[in-house]
């Protein structure tokens, strides 16, 4: 065997073989998000599990921005008001918009959303609108941000 210029490292050691740990079910309060307020099934609040989980934590990333509320951390929520009155140009908005919209994402969903497709950035009457579809371990979530 070739001696190494680290003699003294086992590679075994220094990187173990990873072990598959499954992720904890995600679960939250069921959100109504065209009422804005939590679902209620005989008077009391109840919690959902999965793609519907995760669909509400996306939807509070995006209505949340970043470093405003000392209860988050500053990885949770987004940055997209930084776009708001610096006279960029819409090109540059949109390029920017999708940037932003992985960096919110991935510091606090990592594990939960492991790709984002089918990302479109357009306006509508000077109002960004962003679309995608977060790839999860529990299928797919269609996103829409405005």
């Amino acid at each position: 065997m070739p001696e190494s210029i680290f003699p003294f490292i086992d590679p075994q050691e220094v990187m173990p073989e990873e072990t598959a740990q499954a992720l904890p079910m995600v679960r939250e309060w069921a959100w109504d998000f065209e009422k804005g307020d939590f679902q209620l099934k005989d008077g009391k609040m109840y919690q959902v599990e999965g793609k519907e989980a995760v669909k509400i934590w996306l939807w509070k990333i995006f209505q949340t921005p970043r470093y405003r509320y000392l209860i988050f951390s500053w990885d949770f929520g987004h940055e997209l008001e930084e776009l708001i009155g610096r006279g960029f140009t819409h090109e540059f908005i949109l390029a920017e918009a999708e940037r932003l919209v992985k960096e919110a994402i991935w510091p606090t969903l990592n594990d939960y959303v492991t790709d984002i497709k089918n990302l479109t950035v357009s306006f509508e009457k000077d109002v960004l609108r962003i679309e995608f579809i977060a790839v999860t371990p529990y299928g797919e979530v269609e996103m829409s941000v405005f």
